[in-house]
């Protein structure tokens, strides 16, 4: 073989080891790259991780949070609504013996908030006026902020327990509901009721039907 064969030969292999040797940088590069990618995105999924956990533990602070101010605005209003249904009573149940007085009916005995407790029952009672025009009647009055058909059924439960608390009232009582709200459509059970139906007008206290006492 002559020389210059051999360093042809030479040659050849020096170039292949050269370009095996930049492939093989090109792959050490390639994987340095993949590896802080991995590394970048392991870092990524870590951030992400305790941002959600953070988040998770926002959220759950803002629900109990709102759970409490939940709580709290239930619980006012609950003393709101105590509170008016206290203040509708203080203003009519005072007015309902110068109701009855005005019906023509001489006052022998008037109470306020009434309550009476037998056994296992316990009824409460916003007005009680034992008045008398010929005969002697038992004017009893319940106060709504708003009246509901409801309200009729009952109203005339604790009617019917009255009189085992006053067995002298059988037969006498006379039903009154008075709000400062009443659906005109409830006028006309009321009628059929004989119950006595009062709210705010004129200077006072107005009777809607007082034909129920004919």
């Amino acid at each position: 073989m002559e020389l210059q064969e051999i360093k042809e030969i030479l040659q050849t292999h020096e170039n292949k080891i050269d370009r095996n040797i930049r492939e093989l940088e090109l792959l050490k590069q390639i994987s340095t790259d993949n590896l802080m990618a991995v590394l970048e995105l392991r870092k990524g999924q870590e951030f992400l991780t305790r941002e959600f956990k953070a988040f998770k533990d926002e959220m759950k602070e803002f629900k109990d949070e709102m759970k409490e101010f939940k709580d709290e605005i239930n619980k006012k209003w609950g003393e709101l609504a105590n509170r008016l249904g206290t203040l509708t009573e203080d203003i009519f149940a005072p007015g309902i013996p110068y109701l009855v007085k005005s019906l023509g009916y001489k006052i022998k005995k008037r109470m306020l908030n009434v309550e009476y407790k037998k056994e296992h029952l316990y009824n409460q009672y916003d007005a009680i006026v034992v008045a008398e025009n010929g005969e002697e009647a038992v004017f009893v009055a319940e106060v709504k902020s708003q009246l509901r058909p409801e309200h009729f059924d009952e109203f005339k439960r604790k009617l019917e327990n009255l009189p085992i608390y006053e067995p002298f009232y059988e037969g006498k009582i006379i039903p009154v509901l008075a709000a400062f709200q009443i659906p005109e459509d409830l006028i006309s059970i009321a009628n059929r009721r004989k119950v006595l139906l009062v709210r705010m007008g004129g200077d006072y206290l107005e009777l809607l039907n007082p034909e129920v006492l004919k």
